[in-house]
């Protein structure tokens, strides 16, 4: 039983307008966790994230596997048009730059690492993706979901 790729790619969509809706509400449940503190966000970097998270005063979540799924769940956020143009608009990319700059810090000072190095390529992709747009990607700006470049790439090569 074949599923259409673009039956796929219009449920993602939905679900990631839902999921990053105006109230912010998810985004801000997903990266609270990751941020600390300590991060060193300017004022034009903080004025673009979730207000909740503006001026944040805890501490990064201790539980490795919590930060994993986080990382993830914003990666897979990644995957449509919609969750790219969502993440960058609220900030999301100066709050994944300052947990990759603490874990570096951690590694250096030989305390107990941040992310395992599967977590730290997962969150480099992440960056990669949001500091790049898809033009500077050598992607169609109207592909709706990266998860469609495998079957577009094979219906090319048939």
């Amino acid at each position: 039983m074949s599923i259409d790729s673009d039956l796929i790619a219009h449920i993602f969509a939905g679900l990631h307008g839902s999921l990053l809706d105006a109230s912010d509400e998810y985004l801000c449940a997903i990266l609270a966790p990751l941020m600390d503190v300590n991060d060193n966000l300017d004022d034009e970097e903080m004025g673009k994230l979730p207000v909740r998270l503006q001026y944040y005063e805890k501490e990064r979540d201790a539980s490795d596997i919590v930060r994993q799924k986080l990382i993830e769940a914003l990666f897979q956020l990644c995957a449509t048009k919609h969750g790219r143009q969502v993440l960058r608009s609220k900030g999301v990319y100066p709050a994944m730059r300052e947990l990759d700059k603490a874990t570096e810090e951690a590694e250096s000072k030989k305390e107990r690492k941040l992310l395992s190095s599967q977590q730290e390529h997962t969150l480099h992709a992440l960056i990669g993706i949001l500091i790049r747009y898809e033009s500077e990607m050598d992607v169609d700006p109207e592909l709706s979901s990266i998860r469609e470049l495998g079957t577009v790439e094979e219906q090319e090569h048939e």
